[in-house]
């Protein structure tokens, strides 16, 4: 049932508690998806700003304006064809934007995205991004 009522003011509402929350923690898995990904013992985790988050946000006007860009120019004509590399360095830029720390795995954001492979550890971390029930 739909209730339109929205004059019932028996208890006080507050949108920001149905809010996503900032950020979320991936316990990463190991490349064979079987346990946690460990490093001397200990689990590496990557904690992930929300699709709600400002810096996701930017990232994702970024990724469709270069795409909006290479399609337009497509349409004209003058097709841009983007190299693996390229590729690469845009979806490590993205996914660094999302990525507020990397816990227990000493390498940069960047570094670890642009691997390509590590493409295994990069996929979890869009999977993750990709579903607002984690935050």
């Amino acid at each position: 049932m739909i209730m339109n009522d929205i004059t019932n003011t028996n208890t006080e509402f507050n949108l920001a508690d149905f809010e996503a929350k900032d950020t979320a923690v991936l316990e990463v898995q190991n490349i064979k998806d079987d346990g946690p990904l460990l490093r001397g013992g200990q689990p590496v985790r990557i904690v992930v700003r929300s699709p709600g988050s400002r810096e996701a946000l930017s990232a994702q006007h970024k990724l469709s304006t270069a795409t909006n860009a290479r399609t337009f120019a497509a349409m004209r004509g003058k097709p841009v064809k983007q190299t693996i590399d390229e590729e690469l360095a845009e979806r490590a830029e993205r996914l660094a934007a999302i990525t507020e720390s990397i816990e227990n795995f000493p390498v940069s954001p960047r570094e670890l995205y642009a691997n390509p492979k590590m493409a295994w550890l990069t996929n979890q971390v869009e999977k993750f991004h990709g579903d607002w029930a984690n935050f």
